[in-house]
């Protein structure tokens, strides 16, 4: 065998390797960008889902108000009820 044909075939070897490591990476990168896709899918679902948990502060502060009228109303019918 010639020096002309081996450097051939190992130049073709190196070519193939090459490839088939070019294919790999390129898939493992479509399927990450896949699942990165279904992440920020996911988050947006969540976000969406917790929204009303921003307004538990507002919601205790209006039952804070009920229970304080209510309170009060309480006190003033006791007072008219028993004077």
């Amino acid at each position: 065998m010639s020096g002309w044909v081996l450097g051939w075939i190992i130049g073709a070897v190196v070519v193939v390797v090459v490839v088939v490591l070019l294919a790999l990476l390129i898939r493992g990168a479509t399927r990450a960008a896949q699942k990165a896709e279904d992440i920020v899918i996911a988050l947006d679902e969540a976000k969406v889902n917790t929204l009303p948990l921003w307004e538990v502060d507002t919601t205790n502060q209006v039952a804070t108000r009920i229970v304080g009228a209510a309170t009060s109303a309480r006190e003033y019918l006791a007072s008219k009820a028993g004077g």
